[in-house]
């Protein structure tokens, strides 16, 4: 639990010092790329802390690219 704590108070203070300049020089799709990205960070970072298995995006990459590499 402790984990998550410090990986949310990492994050948070993240979020402190980045989104405020975007927000001042107008930044809109940096925002929301930074937004997007540290959610998906944030969300990989607790499961994995929590001790849930996530399986790797390369296995998604093999099946939709698999029939292509084999001329199907």
């Amino acid at each position: 639990m402790w984990r998550v704590a410090a990986f949310l108070a990492i994050s948070i203070m993240m979020i402190v010092i980045e989104v405020p300049s975007l927000i001042k020089r107008k930044k809109r799709k940096e925002l929301w790329t930074f937004s997007i990205l540290l959610f998906v960070g944030i969300v990989l970072g607790i499961t994995v802390s929590l001790g849930v298995e996530v399986r790797s995006p390369l296995e998604l990459i093999k099946i939709i690219y698999g029939p292509i590499s084999k001329g199907e």
